[in-house]
């Protein structure tokens, strides 16, 4: 008696995915192909015969427009989570690494920061690293643009350290209030941090970015137009 013919599970799969509105890419049709051809060797080694054993494969899809939908759904979620990781997550932890990096090998390597009194407040300026943070801005703005990102995305990669500094305040604050209690001491100590290490590194920061901040796309299209 001769050999049952095995299922072509690949064009099986893709005959049936054709046949939704939504498409499939290559690699999940070969993918969803080799999990069917394996219930099916499953099915045929336990004793099923051919029909028997393809049958009960194809009853692991009850649903191929549904499937198809939902594999589409996943692999939109999939492509929005890969496109934010390139052009905000990267840039943003390239920047804050290396700012903070620079501020260690700045403190470590001795040079002190200028203090500025304020009534009862110090401000600490750390010139040299003020003065290196638009590097570090325009790196994270860039390393954004290439990846195409909005200019929403390139300012907060650009911006990191200090959105990371302010987030950090923000969580001590409450912590603050409820150890010494709201007063005005607090509240200015708060603001000169606030300017210190948020205010003045974000200006530095963004001088860097803004040649950066543009919308080259728009300005391909209208080169392109004209």
């Amino acid at each position: 008696m001769p050999e049952p013919t095995k299922p072509d599970w690949t064009d099986l799969v893709r005959e049936r995915l054709d046949r939704s509105p939504k498409r499939c890419s290559q690699g999940v049709i070969a993918e969803l192909a080799a999990h069917l051809e394996e219930v099916y060797e499953e099915s045929r080694a336990g004793g099923s015969n051919d029909v028997d054993a393809k049958q009960r494969t194809l009853q692991e899809v009850e649903d191929w427009d549904a499937l198809a939908t939902k594999i589409a759904r996943s692999k939109s979620e999939e492509d929005a989570m890969n496109h934010r990781t390139k052009v905000l997550w990267l840039p943003g932890m390239a920047t804050l690494l290396g700012a903070s990096v620079l501020l260690a090998v700045i403190q470590f390597a001795g040079f002190q920061p200028r203090l500025v009194w304020f009534g009862r407040h110090a401000m600490l300026f750390y010139w040299h690293w003020l003065v290196a943070l638009p590097l570090f801005g325009a790196s994270g703005a860039y390393l954004s643009q290439r990846a195409r990102g909005s200019i929403l995305a390139r300012l907060a990669a650009g911006l990191s350290p200090v959105l990371v500094m302010l987030i950090t305040m923000c969580l001590i604050l409450p912590w603050a209030v409820a150890m010494d209690g709201l007063s005005a001491l607090l509240i200015s100590s708060f603001g000169v941090g606030l300017t210190n290490w948020v205010a003045l590194p974000a200006l530095a920061l963004l001088i860097g970015e803004l040649p950066f901040l543009h919308d080259s796309r728009a300005a391909e299209i209208r080169r392109s137009t004209t």
